[in-house]
């Protein structure tokens, strides 16, 4: 019975020994029993730094990992003639996606066709990189359609930053072999040459002349004018004795009249009153009031005759003395 019993143990402690094993690869190797689903992509570029295991991310988060790398001419084998065609040169990658990471997103084909893309991302400057999930604009990068019946979900991708790179300095340097640089130089010197000849002794040249002699002359007409001096002669005139005792006379007449102008209501209310109570006291009433319209008229007559002086001639009037009457020899 011992020997019987000896081997069953030795057997279930194999069984358990080869179950741990087995649940350390497991967990080596990253493999997950929760479904996954399951998708598949297409690159015309290098997929240099890619490995199965390799992260499958979005923006930054891994949702992924990378099963299987191949050619698309032996997942997909082309017909007859068919094998030179472009889109069998490319390599399919398969990945798959832990639906806990992306959650419920709604619709994959809605997804893609708002702009879901793949990318290969390099990681620094290990030489490794990973696939990178986002969103681009989906005029730019469209879906391209394949002539076979994928196994997966297909996701479009969308070339690598370096592989942009390299395709727009390949359209540079393609354009720049086009140009006739012997050409360009000899147009280059031709048109240095003439902006040469202009600025010496062309039409530049003389504008330049022009210009500077008219600065000339205006500097000096400018110091000639003494402009300093003048506005101080003006300013002096103006805070002159002369100027003030004009103003001085031109406020006290303005008084005057303004006084004359506040008693006229006074005045015509105490004629009409007094014609109104008697017609004797008229002649009266015309004597008084005949000498105070005849000042008003040659108050009024002086400040006319002032303001047309003024208007006429106010240098005369404000520095020198009246000017002779007309007809009158000078």
């Amino acid at each position: 019975m011992e020997p019987k019993n000896a081997g069953l143990r030795v057997g279930m402690f194999v069984l358990a020994g080869i179950a741990a094993l087995l649940a350390l690869i497991f967990f080596l190797a990253g493999i997950n029993f929760t479904p996954s689903l399951q998708q598949e992509t297409y690159f015309s570029e290098s997929v240099q730094g890619l490995n199965v295991g390799t992260a499958v991310k979005f923006r930054g988060v891994t949702i992924g990992q990378i099963t299987d790398i191949g050619l698309v001419a032996a997942e997909y084998p082309p017909p007859p003639g068919a094998a030179s065609q472009k889109v069998y040169q490319q390599v399919v990658v398969r990945f798959t996606v832990d639906p806990k990471k992306i959650g419920h997103s709604g619709s994959l084909q809605n997804l893609i066709a708002h702009g879901l893309r793949v990318q290969i991302e390099p990681q620094g400057i290990t030489g490794l990189s990973y696939l990178d999930v986002s969103f681009v604009n989906p005029a730019q990068y469209p879906v391209q359609p394949v002539p076979w019946t994928p196994e997966s979900t297909v996701i479009p991708s969308m070339p690598s930053t370096l592989t942009q790179i390299q395709d727009a300095l390949e359209q540079v340097m393609s354009s720049l072999s086009k140009v006739d640089l012997g050409k360009m130089f000899t147009q280059i010197n031709a048109l240095t040459t003439t902006l040469h000849d202009e600025v010496t002794s062309g039409d530049a040249h003389q504008a330049v002349a022009q210009a500077a002699a008219l600065l000339t002359n205006l500097n000096t007409t400018l110091t000639a004018t003494n402009l300093p001096a003048t506005t101080a002669s003006i300013r002096n005139l103006a805070a002159g004795p002369q100027t003030m005792q004009i103003l001085a006379q031109l406020n006290q007449t303005t008084a005057q009249l303004a006084k004359i102008t506040a008693q006229l209501p006074a005045l015509a209310a105490s004629s009409q009153a007094t014609i109104n109570q008697a017609n004797e006291t008229t002649a009266d009433l015309q004597a008084q009031l005949l000498p105070m319209l005849a000042e008003m008229r040659t108050t009024a007559a002086n400040l006319r005759a002032l303001s047309a002086e003024l208007a006429r001639n106010p240098s005369q009037v404000l520095l020198s003395a009246p000017p002779p009457p007309d007809g009158a020899n000078p």
